[in-house]
């Protein structure tokens, strides 16, 4: 009997020896999970952090103007470098009616260049997004249409200008929200630009818009080096077919002297032989000499 208890004391330790490692596992693996949660949670504190930052820098950029239009103009500046080639651009240009343009497009045509400009009317735009009530958001709303209106008339008589630019121009808005904001609630902004060769881009647009332009630079130019080839080519088949007539006249040159050359051996064969009969010709002693010249 003691035995038995003996026996079944074990089986119980060894029960709970299983129990508590089991547990111990398992308490290590919940540890382990917490552990990786606490590192994604720290990381993504740690990006919340970074966007805030982000989010203020960009706060105090936009509330100055100084500094909002410089932003405008970097933003604009990094997207028509990363897509088109140095020679299709030129930034802060100054036009015929000297005034000065962020952007200006060059299509290698007189008369076609084309005019960006940076700047928008972002006060306005969040006194709108600010207004608390009707009444607020209306006069928001309507200061916010005089200003954009405003810029796009300044566009309009700055940026077009007759056999130097093209007949439109581009308003470029480096928020994608308030460009979102125009095309949705704002068509009568659009109207009132449209008529005056005026059109709103924003990043997205712009950068798509530019892919084309260099897909159609690159159609340009290699249909301008097949031109190149072509006229070459041309060049080259005037220089042969004038070589070729130069080797015709000399052929026939040398055909003619060749002539003048036979003829001039057939008059020698025919005196050589002459000569030959004459000096194998058998004269007799007693034979009369050839009368004398004058005989």
């Amino acid at each position: 009997m003691l035995q038995g208890l003996i026996a079944q004391s074990n089986l119980d330790r060894e029960a709970i020896q299983q129990a508590l490692a089991g547990g111990a596992k398992e308490t290590q693996a919940r540890i382990t999970s917490v552990g990786e949660r606490l590192v994604v949670i720290d990381a993504a504190q740690k990006q919340i952090e970074e966007l805030k930052t982000q989010v203020v820098d960009l706060v105090a950029i936009l509330g100055s103007n100084q500094s909002r239009g410089a932003f405008g103009e970097v933003r604009l500046e990094q997207i028509v470098e990363d897509v088109l080639p140095a020679d299709l651009y030129e930034f802060q240009a100054t036009l015929s009616n000297r005034s000065r343009v962020d952007c200006l497009i060059r299509f290698g045509e007189k008369g076609g260049d084309l005019a960006v400009d940076s700047k928008f009317p972002l006060e306005s735009y969040r006194a709108l997004l600010a207004a608390t009530d009707d009444t607020a958001r209306q006069l928001a709303d309507r200061q916010f249409k005089v200003d954009v209106k405003k810029h796009v008339d300044d566009i309009s008589s700055k940026y077009l200008v007759k056999g130097e630019t093209r007949d439109l121009a581009l308003m470029f808005i480096p928020a994608e929200s308030i460009y979102g904001e125009l095309m949705e609630h704002y068509s009568d902004l659009i109207d009132y630009a449209s008529k005056r060769r005026v059109y709103f881009t924003s990043p997205n647009t712009l950068h798509g818009w530019l892919t084309n332009l260099k897909s159609v630079y690159i159609d340009a130019r290699i249909a301008e080096q097949a031109r190149l080839i072509q006229t070459e080519v041309g060049k080259l088949l005037d220089d042969v077919g004038r070589l070729d007539g130069r080797v015709e006249a000399l052929e026939d040159h040398f055909a003619k002297a060749q002539k003048d050359v036979d003829e001039i051996r057939t008059s020698t064969k025919k005196i050589v032989r002459g000569g030959e009969r004459i000096r194998n010709a058998e004269i007799g002693d007693g034979e009369a000499a050839p009368p004398g010249i004058g005989s």
